[in-house]
């Protein structure tokens, strides 16, 4: 059996380090001096996924710690180093460059640390990694924060290529209207900059025909498409890869086990396995493949997952050419 794993759907801020993040807490006065680890630990761990408002605002604290040139840049790097000890061949980290700019930095700088860590990383161990920068969700309307969004888009598109790999859309995705966010996407295709999308997480299934006609690369999470046939067939039909992350989306209302995961990948949808946030949901991508054999996933069916996102990486095909190869070792 190969353990060669690929994980297109991982936040930086969701997936530090925890002692880490603990004494940068501690050092940036994030919270009261006298907090203990226990404690900590306890405000970041999520029980009930990432289904509210309320939920999300735990990376509100993570992204706090995160504001610093040299934090971006060494939480980075750790995220990576420790993916590669997973055995981890290939990883798209995200964050959102716009949650990073209290304390001075600008979009392109927190961009730039983001990739500079990933880059230590890859001179010093064999996993690849590319960088996806995330617009977001805020307010009422895309308009609270379009310039914010503009800028995601401009900074990648200066840094594709050279460590960014693409965009994504996250935050609280039942704020508003999710088709105001069409026209920045329009922006990004016309720039030929890859992107996914959050679609289909949090309550509405409906968010993923709004995705499809924005016509994303690919789109994270999906899986309220169980809750009508037209957005199943819609899926099936486009053959558009799922970035599932199924610890993300369990916990309180959904047991491991009754997650639709097994039936997206009986209805023939083109599934891949991710981890979303390491803090949050307590877990990592060696972990959810060794859950999901538990469910009765073979290793055919993993197989098929790795390979799904392989296709679906945004990195160029030399290197899908040499993942490929390690994939398929004897």
């Amino acid at each position: 059996m190969n353990t060669a794993k690929i994980d297109l759907h991982l936040h930086l801020d969701g997936s530090l380090n925890i002692m880490w993040a603990y004494k940068k807490a501690i050092q940036r006065n994030v919270v009261e001096k006298n907090t203990t680890f226990e404690e900590f630990y306890d405000l970041l761990f999520s029980n009930n996924g990432f289904h509210s408002a309320q939920s999300i605002r735990k990376f509100e604290l993570v992204c706090d710690l995160l504001q610093d040139y040299e934090d971006l840049e060494d939480a980075s790097y750790d995220l990576a180093r420790r993916m590669n000890d997973l055995g981890i061949i290939y990883t798209e980290i995200r964050f959102a460059s716009q949650q990073h700019c209290k304390k001075g930095l600008s979009q392109y700088e927190a961009l730039k640390a983001v990739i500079d860590g990933a880059n230590r990383a890859m001179n010093e161990y064999p996993i690849k990694v590319g960088i996806i920068n995330c617009l977001m969700h805020k307010g009422d309307s895309a308009s609270f924060n379009y310039k914010e969004n503009m800028e995601t888009i401009e900074v990648t598109e200066q840094l594709i290529g050279k460590g960014a790999v693409g965009l994504d859309l996250a935050g609280f995705e039942n704020n508003c209207d999710y088709n105001e966010y069409a026209p920045l996407f329009k922006i990004a295709k016309k720039k030929g900059i890859p992107f996914t999308m959050h679609a289909g997480e949090m309550g509405i299934g409906e968010h993923i025909l709004d995705a499809l006609k924005m016509e994303p690369d690919r789109i994270g999470h999906g899986i309220n498409c169980i809750q009508d046939e037209r957005y199943i067939r819609a899926l099936y039909e486009r053959q558009i890869p799922l970035e599932v992350c199924v610890s993300s989306n369990v916990k309180v209302d959904r047991n491991y086990a009754s997650h639709p995961i097994r039936e997206m990948i009986e209805r023939g949808l083109k599934v891949t396995i991710n981890t979303d946030n390491m803090i949050f949901s307590r877990t990592d991508t060696v972990n959810e493949h060794n859950q999901l054999r538990m469910i009765g996933l073979d290793d055919e069916t993993l197989m098929k997952c790795t390979m799904n996102a392989l296709d679906a990486a945004f990195c160029d095909e030399k290197t899908k050419q040499e993942l490929k190869d390690k994939i398929l070792l004897p």
